[in-house]
């Protein structure tokens, strides 16, 4: 028996050209079907679990508009791709691709860069004026690529985002670079520049699947030395069914017991050079990723939720207050679900407009005032497990 959500326009897998979609239930599970006049009916996976998806549906919010918009005229997706008249969301999280260069050649890599591609300086300093343009403040960015370590240029981009009043840059990593350069080290520190380092787990296996390479130990290597030297760092892990999917709580584990700022999960994307991967056999979704995550010891059932202003089923979330050494507690318990889902709706760093801060104060004044005065205060840093 089928249940049909929706229906939508989508690319087939083959010819890349526009078709009818169908967002279906079948099985317990969630399907975007797609249906091309030349290749037929192809399904994908896009939710292993049904009772989620209905769930996360009492999670959508209004989008909040951004102040302008780059495109004048709409004439459908992907034709009028950019900030065009019917888009209803602003920037969360602008993430910059600044070169297509890369030291590795992971199998699983989302990308497949054809013409080689370097930013210069000017261009980025565009883009970030563009960006306030349409934002008027800009809390936190996201340099790309390749990897973007290798751009000769990286420092001034980091001294352009500083000058230009973005809060918050992070640089999306493999550790390589930094592991090996110490003049970029201090940049990173001089900065306060985030390495989002990729970080797949701990088996060697698991990174000659998905890297190509064992990993492992150097991994750790460069997570000691960040620690050690005080940069700033959170963990990325791309996820692949029965290749590190069993590696999740224990990667959960490790981050509650690191000096790591976040922790993001992303299921493997089966398109660039992981095309050729067998699709069925890896793929992944959010609520088996929540599951996983919800074993480890640190990890209450009920935790996580969609984020309010992306859509529902692509990202869920959890923020977490260190209240004393080896405790934890998670900002929704702390500002009860309505005033929790206000706070993250829409913002990508929660706390930053005059709403949320208002709130989050408010709860930390009634916090402090409810302790007794021997017990212990809130710790300044805050984990942020996200999917």
């Amino acid at each position: 028996m089928e249940k049909i959500y929706s229906h939508t326009i989508a690319l087939c897998p083959e010819c890349q050209t526009k078709v009818h979609a169908r967002i279906i239930e079948k099985d317990a599970q969630i399907y975007l079907e797609k249906f091309c006049p030349l290749h037929g009916v192809s399904s994908a996976l896009i939710c292993a679990d049904a009772q989620w998806y209905q769930e996360s549906m009492r999670y959508v919010k209004p989008g909040q508009a951004p102040l302008s918009k780059c495109v004048t005229e709409f004439r459908g997706c992907p034709e009028s791709c950019g900030l065009c008249p019917e888009h209803q969301q602003h920037t969360c999280l602008p993430v910059i691709e600044i070169t297509t260069a890369c030291d590795l050649n992971c199998p699983i890599c989302l990308k497949n860069h054809g013409t080689p591609f370097q930013m210069t300086t000017t261009e980025f300093a565009s883009i970030l004026d563009r960006l306030v343009e349409y934002e008027g403040t800009v809390p936190v960015i996201n340099l790309s690529g390749g990897e973007p370590t290798l751009h000769p240029d990286l420092a001034q981009f980091l001294a352009i985002a500083a000058d230009k009043g973005i809060m918050q840059t992070t640089v999306s990593t493999n550790g390589n670079k930094l592991l090996q350069d110490e003049n970029l080290r201090q940049v990173f520190r001089a900065t306060d520049t985030i390495a989002a380092l990729q970080f797949d787990g701990f088996r060697p296996e698991s990174y000659q699947y998905l890297r190509g390479t064992n990993l492992a130990e150097q991994k750790q290597q460069m997570i000691r030395m960040l620690e050690a030297e005080g940069i700033k760092y959170s963990l990325v892990a791309t996820i692949a069914k029965n290749v590190n999917d069993q590696e999740i709580s224990a990667l959960v584990d490790f981050f509650f017991e690191s000096r790591a700022l976040s922790l993001m999960f992303q299921p493997a994307s089966f398109t660039g050079n992981a095309a050729h991967l067998p699709a069925a056999a890896l793929r992944i979704t959010i609520p088996e990723v929540v599951k996983a995550i919800e074993k480890s010891r640190y990890v209450s059932k009920g935790d996580f939720n969609p984020l309010p202003c992306s859509h529902f089923a692509c990202f869920a979330l959890a923020y977490y207050l260190i209240v004393e050494p080896g405790h934890y507690l998670s900002l929704k318990d702390f500002l009860g679900k309505e005033q929790y889902l206000d706070v993250i709706s829409n913002r990508t760093l929660p706390g930053l407009d005059n709403s949320s801060y208002a709130i989050l104060k408010e709860k930390i004044y009634e916090f402090w005032s409810a302790a007794d005065a021997s017990a212990s205060s809130i710790n300044s840093w805050t984990h942020t497990p996200s999917i």
